[in-house]
Order: C-alpha cells, then structure tokens, then sequence
C-alpha cells in the first residue's frame, strides 16, 4: 500500500513537471500527421489558402516553423507546396486551427502553472490559514501561516524569591 501510494505521489509530481508537455507534443504530433495525410490525399483542397510573399526572410508579418509549417499575419498554416518565382513565393496552405487552439492551451496552462505549482497546493492544504504579510513588491508571492497565539515580549517576575533548600 505504503509502495503504490509513494509510486503514485512520484507520478503526480513528475506529470506536473513534464507531462503536460509530453501531452501537449504527443498531440501536436498526431494533428500534423493528420493534416498531412488529408493533405496528401486531396481531401483538404477545396480548403487551401493561396498568398504571395515578395521576399519572405525580410518580411515581419511571415515566420517559417519548418518545412511545412509558417506563421503568417499571426496565423499558423500548413504548407502543401509552395512555388517559387525570383524573391516571391507562392503558397499553398491550410489553416491549422486545431494546432492554434492546442497552443493557445498549452500557454494558457503555462501561465496558471507559473501562478500556482504542486509545493503550493501542498502547503495550503497543510496548513489552511494563512496571512499574507506586508513586504516590499517582488516577483514571488509568500504566504505565512497566521499563528493562533499570541507571544508577549515582557518575560513574568516572580513576585517572591523561591524557596530555600535546606
């Protein structure tokens, strides 16, 4: 019981280091082999978009991802062919939509992450009341716990010295 329970604890805290991004490329991997299938097989080209770029390299609005992938005017396209002719090249594309949406998810998960991680979630499950202190602005956040007792500076004095061993 004491193993499977350790086992699981190291699998949640190792899926939360890197196994939404082995999800997130995993499905990243299979959108683009379905993509280029459909692509290959004629099936998307009714779907294609065709656009013209005069010097792509030293165009701002035109970033290549690979060889069959660009981002263009902020939207990601897959390539079918592309066609060149002198500094102008001609593409062949398809929107790739579904591969936005599982980057906008995955940055999107990234950011919540950097707010709130695993050692957080523990200690306020720990410890439930918590106090936030006045400090100085920095880039972490630190909770204290709120301390139920008070704790006075004056040490008691005996009022009568204590007696004698004899």
């Amino acid at each position: 019981m004491k193993k499977t329970l350790t086992i699981f604890v190291l699998f949640a805290m190792l899926f939360n280091t890197a196994g939404y991004y082995i999800v997130y490329e995993f499905g990243r991997y299979l959108i683009k082999k379905e993509v280029t299938s459909l692509l290959e097989h004629g099936y998307l080209d009714h779907q294609l978009s065709v656009f013209s770029i005069y010097n792509p390299p030293a165009n701002p609005a035109f970033r290549r991802v690979d060889k069959h992938e660009i981002v263009y005017q902020g939207n990601l396209y897959d390539v079918a062919r592309e066609v060149k002719k002198g500094k102008t090249i001609t593409f062949y594309c398809i929107r790739d939509t579904r591969e936005e949406n599982l980057i906008a998810g995955m940055n999107s998960m990234q950011q919540k992450k950097k707010a709130t991680n695993l050692l957080q979630h523990l200690v306020s499950i720990a410890l439930p009341v918590t106090m936030e202190l006045a400090h100085p602005p920095s880039t972490t956040r630190i909770t204290y716990p709120l301390v139920s007792e008070n704790f006075d500076g004056n040490p008691l004095i005996p009022f009568s010295p204590p007696p004698e061993i004899a």
